[in-house]
This record gives structure tokens, C-alpha cells and sequence, in this order.
């Protein structure tokens, strides 16, 4: 989809942003290797989930959020987009260098960005991190993981239901520090009152199904929403780091 300077639209008020987020190790891992950004000025959002060790993961998806958050405030959503893209690529680039001089076959991370601008807000994302939104009672996932799984569901040669059950469930086909030419994948979306939207880790939607995630969506504002999801995942599992950011228009 083209990007577009009047993607952020006009509208007699500006929605107002309420928003938190919550991450946690795990009940397996040592470290965390996911990082957040919550952003509600800026109308901007991310979840990052890093890949390739201990520390180089945690290196990459730190390194994806701090790039992220210096980016220059802008209120053209199509500007914003196409220098969000252009920040995650020279993250790719910084990545793939330090990879090489460390001498490990990865070091990467996976990235969702939610960012918004009067009533319209984009998504855009690599790798297998989620936004979800919850309108008016009905729970939809925004983003399309770049996954082995998920490629071969859309081939038709695996059932949706048995994809988490598969043994290349964790095989990602794209993410920040994975290739020379990273691409990330954009959606546009017009915002109704009422919109609340999460962004989370895989670790958080492995553990707790869609009935689960629209309860505490929807009984809960963020503050409360964002800590009490992790919490869940953790006591379901928590066989990955786990991460939520929960904003409500």
C-alpha cells in the first residue's frame, strides 16, 4: 500500500490516547529480550522481540526501540510511516554489521509499531509480533506474521488450528537484522472512539487465546489491562518473554 502525507486525515477533535505497557522475563528465561515503547504524546507505539542470544538479542530489539523514539515528531502520518521504515532499516543495516563483526549467524529482532495522527493510526511490522484491536466487542489481529506457519497456512497446506502445534512454529521468514533487504509490511486503519488496540510479543498470544485477550481488553483500561495480560501469560506458561502495550482511543 502507498504511503500517503494525508493519511493522518482531518476531524473537528483529536482523539486522546490512554496507554501502558507490561513485559516480563518468563517462567523459562534468564533474560528479556523483548523492549516496549509507549509513547502516547507521540502518538507511538512498538514491541520489539529480540533474537540470536542472550545479550544480542536484548541488543537488537533495545537498539530497534531507542531508534524508534528519536525520531523527529512530525504530524503528516505518511511522513511518519515512511521515516519509521527508514529508521528500522538503518537499525537492519547497524545490525547485520555488528552480527558480522561478533561473528554469530543472527542477531535480530522482530518489531511491531503502531502510530497514530488524528483519526487515522498505522501499523507497520516484521517478524511475528501482534496488534490486535477490540471494537465494539469484536477482537481482530491487524498484522500477518512472516512465519513458516503462517506461509504455509496461506498455501493451504496447513490448518490455521494446527499451526501452533507445529514443529516450525518458531521459524520466522522475516525480521530486523535477518537479511540485506528488510521489508515492513504497512496497514492503514481509520479510528473510531472506543478503539482500544493491543501490540504484544509472541510470548503473550502463545499462552492466552483470543477469549482470553478480549476479557481483560475489555473489562480493564490500560493501566490495568497491560500488566494484568503479562501476569496471565507468566501463570499459563510463560515459556517466552512476555510483552503487552495497551492503548485505548
Amino acid at each position: 500500500m502507498p504511503i500517503s502525507d494525508q493519511a493522518g486525515g482531518h476531524s473537528a477533535g483529536r482523539p486522546r490516547w490512554i496507554s501502558a505497557g507490561a513485559t516480563d522475563q518468563g517462567r523459562v528465561r534468564n533474560v528479556n529480550q523483548d523492549a516496549y515503547l509507549d509513547r502516547p504524546e507521540l502518538g507511538l507505539w512498538a514491541v520489539a522481540d529480540g533474537m540470536g542470544g542472550h545479550a544480542e538479542g536484548a541488543h537488537a530489539s533495545r537498539a530497534i526501540i531507542d531508534a524508534l523514539a528519536a525520531l523527529p515528531r512530525t504530524a503528516l502520518l505518511g511522513r511518519r510511516a515512511r521515516a519509521i521504515i527508514t529508521a528500522l532499516r538503518r537499525v537492519n543495516d547497524d545490525l547485520l554489521a555488528y552480527a558480522a563483526a561478533m561473528r554469530a549467524d543472527l542477531i535480530g529482532s522482530t518489531v511491531v509499531v503502531l502510530t497514530a495522527a488524528r483519526n487515522h493510526a498505522a501499523i507497520l511490522w516484521t517478524g511475528d509480533s501482534r496488534v490486535y484491536r477490540l471494537r465494539a466487542g469484536q477482537l481482530d489481529c491487524l498484522t500477518t506474521d512472516h512465519s513458516q506457519v503462517q506461509f504455509l497456512v496461506d498455501e493451504g497446506l496447513l490448518a490455521p488450528e494446527l499451526a501452533e502445534s507445529h514443529p516450525s512454529a518458531n521459524v520466522l521468514l522475516r525480521a530486523v537484522g535477518s537479511e540485506e533487504d528488510l521489508k515492513v509490511d504497512y496497514r492503514l486503519e481509520r479510528l473510531q472512539a472506543g478503539d482500544r488496540f493491543l501490540l504484544c510479543s509472541d510470548g503473550l498470544y502463545r499462552e492466552l487465546d483470543n477469549a482470553a485477550l478480549t476479557s481483560l481488553l475489555a473489562n480493564d483500561g490500560p493501566g490495568r489491562s497491560a500488566p494484568e495480560l503479562v501476569r496471565q501469560a507468566c501463570e499459563h506458561g510463560g515459556r517466552d518473554n512476555v510483552t503487552a502495550v495497551v492503548m485505548s482511543v
